[in-house]
C-alpha cells in the first residue's frame, strides 16, 4: 500500500497546515490510500492520475473541488461519483481510462447525476448533450460508505457545537462545516472566571445562528422542532 500522508501533502504544498491546501497534484505514485483528501475541505484542484485509486469516497468532503483529475486508476464502479454529487464548485473531472469509464451510458450517467461539469475527460460538455443525458443516463445507486460517512459527520458536528467555547473552537467549528471564520469580534471574551458559563453559551449562539444561515428549508425545520422540543423540557 502507499499512502498519502498529511506529511507528504505538506511537504508538496510548502504549506503549514491542511486548511490552507489549494492544489495537489500526485501523478503516477502508485498511490492506494487518499484518505487524507477528507482532510483537505479547501482544495481546488486534484491531480491523482495514473495511480491505484479503487475509490471516490475521500473526495465526498472537498466542498471548494474545482478540478478532479483522476484518469487511468482502479475506480470499477460508476456509482462511485455519487460522492462526487455534493461538490457545489466542481466543474472539471477527468475519470477516463478507468474501469468504470466504458459502456455507451458512462458519459450519460456522469452527466446525468453531475449536470455542474463543464468538461468530462477533457471534452466539453454541450447543452444539447446534457439535456439528452439527463434523459436516458442511468441512475445511481447509493454506495453504503456515503450514508456512513453522512452519519460520522453528523455526530461529529453536534460534538464539536457542545465543545465550542473560544474564538479557536468557533473558528475551527465552522471550518469543519464549511462556514466563514467569526471575526474576534463577534466572539465574546470572558473577563473572569465567573463568567465562563455566560460566554460558552453566547458562543455557542453565535456559532449555532452562523451555521443556520447554510441549512436548507428541510433542515431548518428539524432546528425548528428541536428548539421547540427543548424549551418545552425547560
Amino acid at each position: 500500500m502507499v499512502k498519502l500522508t498529511e506529511e507528504l501533502v505538506l511537504a508538496r504544498c510548502r504549506s503549514k497546515e491542511l486548511a490552507s491546501v489549494r492544489k495537489i497534484n500526485y501523478w503516477g505514485t502508485e498511490l492506494d490510500d487518499i484518505s487524507i483528501m477528507r482532510k483537505l475541505v479547501n482544495v481546488e484542484v486534484v491531480s491523482l492520475s495514473v495511480n491505484d485509486i479503487t475509490s471516490l469516497e475521500d473526495f465526498q468532503n472537498c466542498r471548494n473541488l474545482q478540478e478532479l483529475y483522476i484518469r487511468k486508476n482502479k475506480i470499477s464502479n460508476l456509482n462511485e461519483i455519487y460522492y462526487l454529487k455534493k461538490l457545489p464548485k466542481l466543474r472539471t473531472l477527468w475519470l477516463a481510462d478507468n474501469p468504470c469509464a466504458t459502456g455507451t451510458l458512462y458519459r450519460m450517467t456522469v452527466l446525468k447525476n453531475l449536470p455542474n461539469l463543464n468538461k468530462l475527460d477533457n471534452a466539453v460538455v454541450e447543452t444539447d448533450e446534457l439535456n439528452v443525458a439527463i434523459d436516458q443516463g442511468a441512475d445511481l445507486v447509493i454506495p453504503e460508505g456515503a450514508e456512513k460517512f453522512a452519519e460520522v459527520q453528523s455526530e461529529d458536528s453536534a460534538e464539536n457545537i457542545g465543545k465550542v467555547t473560544t474564538l479557536g473552537d468557533s473558528n475551527e467549528l465552522n471550518a469543519n462545516l464549511e462556514c466563514r471564520p467569526l471575526p474576534e469580534e463577534k466572539v465574546a471574551v470572558p473577563s473572569k472566571s465567573g463568567d465562563a458559563t455566560k460566554f460558552r453559551d453566547e458562543n455557542i449562539l453565535h456559532a449555532v445562528l452562523t451555521l443556520v444561515k447554510e441549512l436548507n428549508a428541510e433542515s431548518l425545520e428539524s432546528v425548528v422542532k428541536a428548539c421547540q422540543d427543548q424549551l418545552q423540557t425547560l
